[in-house]
């Protein structure tokens, strides 16, 4: 993880000097979400997000992935969008975008999707996850929402069962998870997945914060595939495989 050290150093030096680039919601397949347009080169870091993912996926058979972010704002929901995009362009894949955060869910606000049963449904006993899985229109892979929130977060025989019931209709799955260092829902879910992508923010997420949350997913035993450099500069790629 050196090289993200790295680049969150100099980038916390240049924080005072330069002011960080607006990011916009990731792409869907017609490069456009909720009325925000995607830049071509956008969607092309999406799509080497994706290549590099499944050289992983396909040799050792992972199937669920979990994206989150050692802070809130870091940009997890945004990259797991992309992801979902993106793969869903991997030979019509089946794809299945999951809201896991519980705690802060912001699907309304950057996907075309309105109230309805979610998650936390399933949670609650009042919704089977088979019929929560909606596509939408214009994209390229279903999601399940957050749904109606519960006052507690996860657990792993939550999580055990909507695996299970979605895992066999799905080629890929990814899971929009809270932050690992404000919530224990992200290291439930990293213990249930078959591997764990990290995002943090160039010019946002501390050295320190990095490493709480690389710490906070080995004690679960996550499979960390690598991290993925949210607004970042030229001096580090997006994604760094295998590099935990």
């Amino acid at each position: 993880m050196s090289k993200i050290y790295e680049a969150l150093k100099k980038a916390e030096q240049d924080r005072e000097r330069t002011r960080p680039a607006t990011v916009l919601p990731p792409p869907p397949s017609s490069g456009q979400v909720d009325g925000h347009v995607t830049t071509a080169a956008q969607q092309e870091e999406y799509q080497k997000l994706r290549t590099s993912l499944v050289s992983i996926a396909v040799p050792s058979g992972l199937h669920t992935v979990l994206v989150t972010a050692p802070n809130h704002g870091e940009g997890a929901t945004t990259v797991s969008i992309g992801l979902a995009s993106a793969l869903g362009r991997e030979r019509e894949a089946r794809v299945l975008l999951i809201e896991g955060n519980l705690r802060t869910p912001s699907f309304r606000a950057n996907l075309p999707v309105s109230g309805g049963a979610g998650f936390a449904d399933f949670a609650g006993g009042r919704a089977a996850p088979e019929a929560l899985a909606a596509r939408l229109d214009g994209l390229n892979f279903s999601v399940i929402q957050a749904g109606t929130l519960p006052a507690q977060g996860v657990d792993l025989e939550l999580v055990d069962g909507l695996l299970t019931r979605v895992r066999p209709q799905f080629d890929f799955i990814v899971i929009d998870g809270p932050p690992v260092n404000a919530y224990a829902d992200a290291s439930v879910l990293a213990s249930r997945v078959d591997g764990v992508i990290l995002v943090v923010e160039a010019d946002r997420t501390p050295v320190a914060d990095a490493e709480v949350a690389k710490r906070q997913l080995a004690k679960v035993g996550a499979r960390i595939l690598g991290v993925v450099l949210n607004r970042r500069r030229s001096y580090i790629p997006a994604f760094l495989e295998s590099i935990l």
